[in-house]
């Protein structure tokens, strides 16, 4: 029958008048499959934490004498009040924009486009650079200009992949809060690393403890609230009560790295408030519990094995790393408020 008859084959003539293509799917494939592979090898690099930066580091970065921070020199010893948390916000902004991959939470191409932990991350830490700053720009005497337009730059959109870029946004605050350090040496006088002769003598009115109390009241609430999207993450209450408005499955591995961005960045702020802050700090008789605050916020950057966020359950097979972040936020409000209340 006709339905069965084999097809006969193309002639000479045919085969030249009539090219076949089938031959081109085997490289489009294989182009597909190598991109594919590279942007997976690429979205595990990008998310990587970036190593956090000592604040006394930075400020010897700033200064422009990175020498000097091994020494145990005079240089590095004499910070000026309020230069420990500006040089440290600057180090932070510096490891959002120069990280691999850079800034990842306004990208729209992949594999940028496909990563949700690290652009969490980066939301987690811009919010405690923006509550840093905010505290500076209303405590420091100096080098108001730039701090209020750091402030201006760090409210807006850093989400933005048009004009203006998040990318440009962040490296204007940077450079804001470098102008305001300079200010801040400047007003410390010629005997102050880094200083002509010619620079003022009248020595900056340094941050009082008021200043601190607020900044540490706002922490503590970004705590809480950390701690309370965590314990959602297991439908519970931070007291361990049963609540219906658990985060959706897909989520958890957000709220996760929000908080661990949060807890990163203040890390490093709070050891830059311990120089800054601590004649305040060791007169109130808090600088022990301020000493366990930065052991905790530390800590909660322990290595996460797991290549995927787990929830588990009680004393089940796996772990529960919303959990065991949420012990870590709880424990670091919990001191805040206590060091609020000495101050």
């Amino acid at each position: 029958m006709a339905l069965f008859r084999k097809k006969a084959p193309l002639s000479r003539t045919e085969v030249l008048e009539t090219p076949q293509y089938g031959w081109i799917w085997k490289p489009l494939v294989a182009l597909v499959v190598v991109y594919l592979l590279v942007c997976i090898i690429l979205g595990i690099w990008w998310s990587w934490t970036p190593a956090p930066t000592d604040p006394r580091q930075a400020v010897e970065m700033q200064r422009g004498f990175p020498q000097t921070v091994d020494t145990g020199s005079e240089a590095q010893s004499t910070v000026v009040p309020g230069e420990a948390i500006l040089a440290t916000n600057i180090a932070i902004l510096d490891t959002l924009l120069n990280k691999p991959g850079g800034y990842l939470r306004n990208d729209v191409m992949p594999p940028g486009l496909w990563l949700d932990n690290m652009p969490n991350w980066e939301a987690g830490v811009t919010q405690q650079v923006r509550d840093a700053v905010a505290m500076l720009n209303d405590s420091l005497s100096v080098g108001t200009a730039p701090l209020n337009q750091a402030n201006e730059s760090l409210g807006g959109d850093l989400k933005s992949w048009r004009w203006p870029a998040s990318e440009t946004v962040l490296l204007a605050a940077r450079n804001n809060l470098g102008e305001a350090f300079n200010a801040l040496e400047n007003a410390a006088g010629p005997d102050a690393p880094n200083q002509d002769a010619a620079a003022s003598t009248e020595p900056p009115a340094a941050p009082d403890a008021s200043a601190l109390s607020d900044w540490l009241a706002q922490v503590q609430q970004r705590l809480e609230t950390q701690t309370r999207q965590l314990a959602a993450n297991v439908g519970q209450s931070p007291n361990g009560d049963q609540q219906t408005d658990s985060t959706p499955w897909l989520r958890i591995d957000n709220v996760f790295f929000e908080a661990r961005g949060t807890t990163w960045a203040l890390a490093q702020l709070m050891q830059a408030a311990r120089i800054d802050f601590a004649d305040a700090i060791d007169g109130s008789g808090a600088g022990a519990d301020f000493d366990q605050l930065v052991a905790e916020l530390t800590s909660s950057q322990a290595q996460v094995w797991s290549p995927v966020i787990l929830n588990g359950s009680g004393f089940g097979l796996f772990a529960n790393h919303s959990l065991m972040m949420a012990n870590y936020t709880v424990r670091a409000s919990q001191l805040v408020e206590k060091i609020r209340h000495q101050l």
